[in-house]
């Protein structure tokens, strides 16, 4: 049976054998899923609690206890699933961001409100006796829109806080798993702003303008149905994608791990590209970017297609089970913004800032913006460095929660040389394009530089730059084995024989829990395998 099997998928089982051999020696512990569940309870339990009722010590305590399992978890616990352990760190490392987001840096119960559906009769004004709810200004320039929604029997508006138990007990679940703030009113910039349809519902004097007011513009959005049917398209796509690299990555022993030195691709790819070393090197850096881009679209379509699909199929049980207007498309914004216009009009900013998913960007921002606090006064309002400070808080961050994801890996990867160096790297060249460009305006007004050749410049410094850095974090996640790791379940294209010897068309044959002992309440439990 062993002889049957590829040998990528050989690497992929002496992986978990050598985790589950780690464990049984005691020298790594199981990802029980109680754990995990356990180390997301303090941020809400604490965040349930009204401040007004909260000593002042429990929020403090909260973020300890956090920080406290995420290194056990991070130093101590291992599984192969989630690319090979992979998304066990990343995951962990950004709780602990993102508890100091909301325990730190803001304060919930005065800074947020999440944008909620309210059934009301026929022309009823939208005061709220208890209080919870935020009511509707009447500036004139929305008079027509406010008689159309007057005639419906729902309307959306701000809710902050709750007072009822219940009522915050959604609200708060809501925050803590909402990651770019759609319905949120710091809804981030690079997702669009809200439709005038929506904003002409809500009181735009108690919106923070600085979240909202400064949105790029996007298309307007398409009704739940049609945006249900592109989800789909996309979803589709990127299966028969990963699908497609998957075979191209089982025959090339640099995916399976082989990174140094660089064996040389196998058939075809060997006979359609020169025999260059470099050549091949840009290959590799090409297909792991892709595949990176492709997974991230497959897997935030399951988003749109579970909650926008639930809620289009059974709208009674949507409405019953939350205020949360979950059949509204514009709560389903894409993840990638648009990559052309962002890279030729933006450069390397560009790129991160707007093209790429800002799934992170709010607790980035926000941690970065309190640490900026900390500066003199005359340095903080300073343009260039304000923007320097950023650029290298916000990659610094990034890079230390991709760090953790590869330091929970079972392979030799290297977290900081590799992981947190491309991350870092990024950062460095944000400033270095910048100060670039503040340069060659000085020396040449704007109007001296032909559009075509700022544009030109912008995607030439792009791709030498990711050139440049892009081994770090391929090279590292080839040697962590996130590519050995199976993401479909069925595979089209290896059923049909075109992968190797030993492919089936079903691929997920190993289970993903089982039930671990470990002689103990604490140590026992339902494992990540």
């Amino acid at each position: 049976m062993t002889n049957s099997l590829p040998p990528s998928y050989i690497r992929l089982r002496d992986r978990r054998l050598q985790i589950d051999s780690l464990i049984q020696q005691g020298h790594a512990k199981p990802v029980l899923l109680w754990h995990l569940v356990l180390f997301f309870t303090p941020l809400a339990l604490v965040l349930l609690i009204p401040r007004r009722q909260c000593t002042p010590y429990l929020r403090s305590l909260a973020l300890v206890l956090t920080l406290g399992l995420a290194v056990e978890a991070i130093q101590h616990r291992r599984a192969s699933l989630g690319a090979n352990g992979y998304i066990l760190g990343v995951a962990v490392a950004w709780w602990c961001i993102w508890t100091a987001t909301l325990l730190v840096t803001h304060d919930v119960e005065r800074d947020f409100l999440r944008i909620e559906r309210r059934l009301c009769a026929k022309n009823e004004t939208r005061d709220d006796p208890d209080g919870d709810f935020v009511v509707v200004s009447n500036e004139s320039w929305r008079e027509p829109l406010q008689r159309l929604v007057s005639e419906c029997q729902e309307s959306l508006v701000w809710q902050p806080y709750p007072r009822s138990w219940s009522h915050r007990l959604g609200w708060v679940l809501s925050l803590l798993f909402s990651m770019r703030g759609p319905e949120w009113n710091w809804r981030i910039s690079s997702i669009g702003p809200l439709p005038s349809s929506v904003t002409v519902q809500l009181d735009s004097a108690r919106r923070p303008s600085r979240l909202l007011g400064e949105c790029q513009a996007f298309p307007a959005c398409r009704n739940g149905r049609g945006l249900l049917r592109a989800t789909a398209w996309v979803f589709l796509r990127s299966y028969i994608l990963i699908d497609m690299m998957k075979v191209l990555m089982i025959r090339d022993p640099y995916f399976w791990g082989v990174v140094s030195p660089p064996p040389p691709p196998p058939t075809p790819i060997s006979y359609i590209l020169p025999a260059i070393p470099s050549v091949f090197r840009v290959y590799r850096l090409a297909l792991s970017g892709l595949a990176i881009f492709t997974a991230l679209s497959f897997v935030t379509a399951l988003n749109p297609l579970i909650f926008l699909g639930l809620s289009l199929a059974f709208p009674n049980a949507s409405r019953s089970v939350t205020t949360t207007p979950l059949d509204a498309p514009w709560l389903y914004p894409e993840t990638f913004g648009p990559f052309v216009t962002s890279v030729l009009d933006h450069g390397l900013a560009g790129c991160w800032g707007r093209w790429w998913h800002q799934l992170f960007r709010f607790g980035f921002l926000s941690t970065a913006q309190w640490f900026l606090s900390f500066l003199p006064t005359p340095l903080v309002y300073h343009p260039g460095l304000r923007r320097l400070v950023l650029a290298m808080t916000v990659f610094s961050m990034s890079g230390l929660i991709h760090a953790c994801g590869s330091y929970t890996q079972l392979g030799t990867t290297r977290p900081l040389s590799r992981t947190f160096m491309f991350f870092f790297l990024q950062g460095v060249g944000v400033a270095v394009q910048s100060l670039a460009t503040t340069a060659l305006s000085c020396l040449f007004p704007s109007r001296c530089l032909p559009h075509w050749l700022r544009r030109t410049t912008n995607v030439t410094f792009v791709v030498v730059w990711l050139l440049f850095s892009g081994s770090y974090i391929a090279d590292d996640f080839a040697a962590g084995g996130v590519w050995l790791v199976e993401p479909l379940p069925v595979s089209p294209l290896r059923g049909l024989g075109l992968g190797v010897e030993g492919e089936r068309w079903w691929c997920w044959n190993e289970p993903w829990f089982q039930w671990w002992d470990g002689g103990s309440f604490w140590a026992s439990g339902l494992r990540v395998v």
